[in-house]
């Protein structure tokens, strides 16, 4: 590996894979299930973590509190998402996953699947799981 050129600094190469595919997800996305990456990735994490409220879902995905709120205002208008009353706490919104919201989700799910599979079709299922391995080790520790 040559550090003096881009191609040999690892994270510059890891930034044009992720931006790479990144790009075809987002645009695989936008064709079926007909959501954004955003919205993807909202309802992903309401999947993981279940009815949430609004700040906390914003603060999950890192992004700006007035971005949530757009991005909010398009999973509602579109039911994929549910904006109730907290029954624990009747001062307090909570964001669920309707069922449209899962169904959009599974596709997209789908799709990224299939764009992580061509993505890393060089490499061997080991590889693959050591590489998962070792770039949630480098997230972990940012």
């Amino acid at each position: 590996m040559d550090e003096s050129t881009l191609a040999g600094i690892t994270t510059f190469v890891l930034h044009k894979v992720a931006v790479a595919g990144r790009r075809v997800i987002a645009e695989r996305l936008a064709h079926k299930p007909g959501i954004t990456l955003w919205q993807f990735a909202a309802l992903a994490e309401l999947d993981d973590h279940g009815p949430t409220a609004q700040h906390a879902l914003a603060a999950g995905l890192g992004i700006d509190p007035s971005d949530m709120v757009r991005l909010m205002d398009e999973l509602i208008e579109d039911r994929l998402v549910a904006r109730d009353r907290d029954p624990a706490d009747r001062r307090r919104y909570q964001i669920t996953l309707t069922a449209k919201g899962r169904r959009a989700l599974a596709t997209g799910r789908s799709v990224v699947q299939e764009v992580e599979e061509t993505t890393l079709a060089p490499l061997s299922a080991t590889e693959r799981a050591t590489l998962h391995d070792l770039v949630a080790r480098i997230y972990g520790g940012l």
